[in-house]
């Protein structure tokens, strides 16, 4: 699967639009149709993207951390047999773009069998571009239109916002039934405090986007994949508060194995919220608590067996 940049000709093809942040249940619903309709015509199955957010260049204050950086989205894309991920980059004179224009550009770059597209999909300035228009465009050019109705999962849509509500609440089980896949960190291992060692618990300290969203703080029970296998572990992710150091990280405790992590880039699927982020009396109490959480993180994984 291709990862492409402000793509010039594409050739023909079937064309899924969207934002994809996540690649939620209903994201994959979009590449379904998608990757139904491209095995018809026996023709490539590309996805038509921006980046960055649209909102982070036009109102930057209100723009949301990601679910999913590029690279995670073209993983997760490539399970539903995506030929290629093609990113246009966003500026204000992309949203300036007339829908009719932004429509055009499509035709020519991609020149596409079949559309699909979600059910508040928007486009050109505005966003006066719905799919009402794309459904005119399609019978005017020939071109296969479909429009994929809302996903609900508990009564309510599937949204990558609902996701990050989920997220804030440290609800990463249920945000992963709306997202169909494990939330994950990923970056690489950096240099820490070496505090966790002095305790007995040495901790992976990663490295993770600044544009990424992060859960709730607290202890998680997750798995620590280091690009040879998935090992049980236990990670904080905060600012810890007993022993203050100002910025945030997120380190993570691999149980019941002794590994040299540094220097290499390890993804965390998070699991299971065991506990908020608190303050404690001193670094003996601390110490004793994170034994406490270990032991927690055991016993949760024992469940699965």
């Amino acid at each position: 699967m291709r990862l492409v940049y402000d793509p010039v000709d594409m050739g023909s093809g079937v064309l899924v639009l969207g934002m994809f942040d996540g690649v939620h249940r209903g994201h994959q619903a979009l590449l379904m149709a998608g990757h139904e309709l491209a095995s018809q015509y026996g023709v490539p199955l590309h996805v038509c993207t921006f980046e960055p957010h649209p909102l982070a260049v036009l109102r930057p204050e209100n723009a949301p951390p990601m679910l999913t950086t590029l690279p995670e989205r073209a993983q997760l894309m490539a399970m539903f047999g995506v030929d290629a991920l093609c990113v246009h980059t966003f500026t204000r004179s992309v949203a300036a773009q007339e829908p009719e224009d932004f429509l055009a550009n499509l035709e020519r770059v991609y020149r596409p069998m079949a559309i699909v597209a979600g059910f508040n999909y928007s486009f050109g300035s505005r966003g006066r571009g719905n799919g009402e228009m794309l459904m005119r465009w399609g019978e005017e050019h020939g071109c296969k239109i479909i429009i994929v109705p809302k996903v609900e999962i508990g009564g309510e849509p599937v949204s990558s916002t609902r996701i990050r509500g989920l997220l804030k609440d440290g609800n990463v089980h249920e945000a992963a039934r709306l997202l169909g896949h494990g939330y994950t960190l990923g970056g690489k291992v950096v240099n820490g405090k070496r505090i966790g060692r002095t305790m007995g618990f040495p901790t992976a300290n990663v490295a993770i986007p600044a544009s990424k969203a992060l859960p709730a703080y607290g202890v998680y029970t997750c798995w620590l994949e280091d690009g040879e296998k998935a090992h049980a572990a236990v990670v904080n992710i905060g600012r810890h508060p007993t022993l203050p150091e100002g910025a945030m990280t997120v380190e993570a405790h691999v149980l019941d194995d002794s590994l040299d992590l540094y220097g290499k880039k390890v993804r965390l699927t998070l699991l299971h919220f065991q506990r908020p982020e608190k303050t404690f009396a001193d670094v003996e109490e601390l110490r004793q608590q994170i034994t406490q959480d270990a032991e927690d993180a055991r016993a949760w994984f024992a469940t699965l067996t």
